[in-house]
């Protein structure tokens, strides 16, 4: 099964359900896929200090930042994106829900 995570807020709270929510599901055999648009880009910033993450990118799964908001929360260009973070953009996001199986909003 595919799914797709949709992370809109920069809280803790966030960052804990998707790295739980992910373990748990790719330790099911499932594929993730995590898209972080707003203020959830920031939890991408290379100067963070949290391995849950990083983590996530070593299990396979494709973390993903949305372009504009990388932006417009002014994390770019002032701080690169920890490895393993793609560059990604809204149409993209809007083709990801269409081929997942299942789609969660967090925050």
């Amino acid at each position: 099964m595919f799914i797709l995570l949709v992370a809109s807020t920069d809280s803790q709270e966030t960052l804990e359900t998707v790295h739980h929510l992910t373990q748990a599901t790719v330790s099911r055999g499932h594929r993730v896929v995590v898209f972080f648009n707003s203020q959830s880009t920031r939890l991408l910033g290379s100067d963070r200090d949290s391995p849950h993450l990083p983590a996530l990118s070593e299990l396979g799964v494709r973390l993903l930042a949305c372009r504009t908001s990388v932006l417009e929360t002014g994390l770019a260009p002032k701080v690169a994106l920890m490895n393993g973070v793609e560059m990604s953009s809204l149409g993209e996001l809007v083709d990801l829900m269409a081929d997942a199986e299942r789609v969660l909003f967090l925050g």
